[in-house]
């Protein structure tokens, strides 16, 4: 962990400063080829964690070794060497001696033997990445298990680790799939180290000044077929959200989801002017009665504020309802600073945090 800091900061400075590659390189035609990793990979570029081969090309889409990663983590994240070697297949005249005696470590499936030239899966990667870094494995594998079809594929060496790596973004899944047992490609550790050093890099924050006007959320919630109480709420969403500093979009496109735009159809009845599917203290199940009622659509929306303002750590307006003080209990309270966090927090769906980040894209069209 030593380098940790200077490396975040590092990544802050060098947002400004990336390396120029030249438009009509091989090296710009292949980061081209892969938009979703093109800031972390020249992230990595910069730093010397992936360099071109000796045709210049970065083969962003090949494979990494172990042998490799064990280089990057260490150099990375400043890993301390232990004094005995436990793998039996590396010896001194090795190039990557030295990052198999420090990466042994934060190995979590480690054997009698290193295969330095085999290439890592996801799961692999994802779980030593969170070890090296410092992190510490998750209590379960809610979150992921949820989130992912394939989740059941991991293996059980991984599964707390990689669920970490899930929970704190650094491994996103692709059509609802985690593909753990997939060769990692240099563009995804490009991108999953890039997540780790500069956790706030391609973020949307929940608090701020609304980007979406009131008229546009109302334009979009009709073109949605909402119901009419969903429509005539939104007034109070963009009053709230000035009150708190949070931005009413994110907060009226999140009453949409949970409230399938105000026409509900679930556990939870319009008249219990509850916008954002707030459970009560000690809710035993998902019925109607384990959830909030109050008694005006304005108590509703400031509660729905209220309990954001838990997550994001602000204070709340009025006297909160019994489940904000739940989440005031839970130890990432006040850690919540972004859309994408939502989710694994708000509801297990890792996925969840994307989806209001989608409904809000198609408001501001409008």
């Amino acid at each position: 962990m030593k380098k940790i800091i200077s490396l975040i900061l590092t990544a802050a400075m060098s947002a400004a400063a990336l390396p120029v590659i030249a438009a009509g390189t091989s090296q710009q035609k292949e980061i081209e080829k892969y938009p979703w990793a093109a800031q972390s990979v020249k992230y990595c570029m910069d730093n010397g964690i992936i360099e071109g081969n000796e045709f210049g090309e970065l083969d962003l889409g090949g494979n990494l070794t172990r042998a490799q990663m064990a280089r990057i983590f260490t150099d990375t994240f400043g890993l301390e060497a232990d004094k005995t070697l436990e793998f039996g297949d590396v010896k001194k005249t090795d190039w990557f001696y030295k990052y198999a005696l420090t990466i042994q470590g934060s190995m979590p499936k480690k054997g009698d033997f290193f295969d330095g030239g085999e290439y890592v899966t996801r799961e692999e990667f994802a779980a030593t990445l969170v070890k090296a870094s410092g992190g510490k494995a998750a209590a379960s594998y809610t979150i992921t298990n949820y989130s992912f079809k394939d989740a059941a594929d991991v293996d059980d060496a991984y599964k707390n680790l990689l669920e970490t790596a899930v929970a704190n973004l650094y491994m996103l899944g692709d059509d609802g799939n985690i593909r753990p047992k997939d060769l990692l490609t240099r563009a995804e550790a490009c991108a999953f180290l890039y997540r780790v050093v500069n956790p706030e890099a391609d973020k949307t924050p929940i608090t701020g000044d609304a980007q979406v006007t009131l008229e546009q959320a109302q334009s979009w919630a009709k073109s949605k077929g909402a119901a009419d109480r969903f429509i005539e709420v939104a007034p109070l969403y963009w009053y709230y959200g000035e009150q708190f500093g949070i931005r009413p979009e994110v907060m009226y496109a999140q009453a949409g989801k949970e409230t399938g735009y105000g026409k509900y159809g679930g556990a939870v009845l319009p008249e219990m002017n509850n916008w954002a599917g707030i459970k009560i203290k000690n809710p035993t199940g998902d019925k109607t009665e384990d959830h909030e009622t109050f008694a005006t659509p304005d108590d509703g929306v400031r509660a729905h504020y209220n309990h954001m303002s838990a997550y994001v750590g602000l204070a709340p307006i009025g006297e909160p309802h019994d489940r904000y003080y739940v989440v005031k209990s839970i130890a990432w309270a006040g850690t919540v600073k972004f859309v994408e966090q939502l989710g694994g927090r708000w509801c297990p769906d890792i996925n969840y945090g994307y989806d209001i980040l989608k409904m809000i894209d198609n408001m501001k069209t409008y």
